[in-house]
């Protein structure tokens, strides 16, 4: 079973990887699409809160619902992520 401080540290991780690709797009492309970029970056942010907000309302007493959930969580995040590359590949490709 994960830990919650184990899940936070990897979503916390993967969002400073996707915000470090958005602001790398920005600076290394010319006539980049500054606008779109910092959509990426807020609906990273926003995503960001909403998980932590859901593994800390993760109880410790229920046992089983406690690994449920974080499993839950675990799962939203393989599921986000892609679709963060995804929009930020299609951002670099119509350049």
């Amino acid at each position: 079973m994960a830990s919650k401080r184990k899940l936070k540290g990897d979503i916390r991780f993967i969002v400073k990887e996707l915000v470090s690709e958005c602001m790398a797009y920005t600076l290394i492309v010319p006539d980049a699409d500054y606008k779109s970029a910092e959509d990426i970056i807020n609906d990273i942010v926003e995503y960001y809160g909403t998980a932590l907000a859901e593994i800390n309302a993760v109880r410790k007493n229920d046992k089983k619902d406690r690994g449920d959930n974080l499993k839950a969580i675990r799962h939203e995040m393989t599921q986000k992520v892609p679709e963060f590359i995804d929009r930020l590949s299609k951002l670099s490709q119509n350049k």
